[in-house]
């Protein structure tokens, strides 16, 4: 039976829970409209594969863990952006770079939630309302987040919105992932495929140059399953949508994987660091290489580059992208 439900959990307060008649668990977050679990039923334990911070207060500070980042996910470059002649300029938090929209994005609020339940699945839509100038972006933005389970063992993230003005809009879910059930082991012995013939080129500091780099032969080369191993990645894989996924990760013990089909251009890839080593998580002590975070969304870079594509929404314009999980086990 499929079912939907808010409870109160001791460490994260209001959570929304989504569960299927296999018992497959997801669980979300009102603060940020954030993804904190997907808990698998295998035989000998309920795995849940989703690496988070152990409680509310520590997701607010450490901020993008299962997070949807927007209005704008990545780095605009040097803080500014330019819309029919008219430049704005956003907050600079990371060198000279505005990243993940500054220190007021979305992953800071609180959205409003409401449930639903249809026929073959449930869910929870998460709606807010970015104000026209806020943190330098033009437009009142009505944005919605909307988490659906179904009996299929898949998890979608569908992004709406519409805004009064042009202005960039180019969001994403930041979930970092463990498919071992906890964020004490490393992720180099995940086996992973990217259907991605190349990546966006990237500068020292992340930022894009607005070219790219043909994967094969490199270490960003995962267009067959293979382990991840020490390769360090923070990176826009750039999809082209031939395979019947974008993205598969599977576990260690082949006992679970994630296989991910997405609209969206490209698949941000980050390998957590010595900078998240150490960090108290739901499932263990986070170790250096303990998650890796899968970030479907436009090509970073896209304001100033238009071989990148394009993240301008118009109030004539809908924006609507898809992202889906299948869990397999």
């Amino acid at each position: 039976m499929l079912t939907v439900k808010q409870i109160h959990d001791k460490n994260y307060e209001t959570v929304y829970e989504l569960t299927n008649s296999k018992g497959l668990k997801v669980l979300t977050s009102p603060f940020g409209a954030r993804l904190l679990a997907i808990q698998v039923p295998l035989k000998e334990e309920l795995r849940d594969i989703v690496a988070a911070p152990k409680d509310l207060a520590l997701q607010k500070e450490l901020r993008y863990f299962g997070a949807t980042i927007g209005p704008v996910a990545g780095r605009i470059t040097n803080s500014q952006f330019t819309i029919d002649g008219q430049t704005y300029t956003t907050e600079t938090n990371n060198n000279a770079h505005t990243l993940h929209s500054g220190s007021n994005g979305f992953d800071t609020k609180d959205w409003f939630a409401e449930t639903f339940e249809q026929e073959g699945k449930v869910g929870v839509i998460y709606s807010f309302t970015h104000p026209d100038g806020a943190d330098g972006f033009p437009g009142e933005v009505q944005a919605k987040v909307i988490y659906t389970l179904d009996e299929e063992d898949n998890l979608k993230m569908t992004y709406e919105a519409k805004t009064d003005k042009a202005t960039l809009y180019n969001p994403t879910c930041h979930g970092y992932y463990n498919l071992t059930g906890s964020e004490g082991n490393p992720v180099n012995s995940h086996l992973l495929q990217v259907g991605a013939e190349k990546k966006a080129t990237t500068n020292p500091d992340v930022t894009t140059t607005g070219e790219f780099t043909q994967v094969a032969g490199t270490k960003f080369d995962f267009r067959t399953l293979k382990e991840i191993g020490e390769t360090t990645l923070d990176d826009p894989f750039v999809l082209h949508h031939e395979n019947d996924y974008d993205l598969t990760i599977t576990s260690p013990d082949q006992a679970v994987s994630m296989q991910i089909k997405t609209d969206a251009d490209a698949i941000i890839l980050y390998i957590t660091g010595t900078h998240e080593e150490g960090t108290p998580m739901k499932n263990g002590t986070m170790v250096a290489r303990g998650s890796i975070a899968i970030e479907p969304q436009g090509i970073p870079g896209s304001e100033k580059f238009s071989q990148y594509g394009s993240i301008l929404l118009r109030p004539e314009e809908t924006f609507h992208s898809e992202t889906t999980y299948h869990i397999a086990y």
